[in-house]
């Protein structure tokens, strides 16, 4: 993913971190899933339920929830591959798992809560 655009996801999702951590938790708490994901796009999406307005918070973004039930039903995660997908997103109340869509590409990024993220850090991909 091209640094720019992750620097840009970066950048909202500092604003967003309270917020994102509450959604994560509530889910978790609630049972709804113990892995939610948050969905990055320019465009709007038909993934998850959207979580702010992007023109009021002044976002690049529109950001969205969602369980990793819904992605496995799509098939984005694969159902052969979730044991090895929760792996690579450890502990989901320590760091977002956020689905980021741009053009045609998306990728899955796994930003920690506790970090302040600068430029120069590498994401964690799946």
């Amino acid at each position: 993913m091209d640094k720019t655009i992750l620097h840009s996801i970066h950048s909202d999702f500092e604003k967003l971190k309270p917020l994102i951590k509450e959604i994560s938790s509530r889910i978790i708490r609630e049972e709804i899933s113990e892995y939610p994901i948050y969905i990055a796009s320019h465009e709007w999406v038909n993934i998850g339920k959207p979580i702010v307005n992007r023109e009021e918070m002044e976002l690049n973004w529109y950001f969205y929830v969602s369980v990793i039930e819904d992605f496995s039903r799509r098939k984005i995660i694969p159902s052969g591959n979730l044991d090895e997908f929760k792996r690579a997103m450890g502990d989901p109340e320590q760091k977002a798992c956020v689905f980021t869509i741009f053009n045609q590409d998306a990728n899955f990024v796994f930003i920690p809560f506790d970090a302040e993220i600068s430029e120069e850090e590498e994401a964690e991909f799946y």
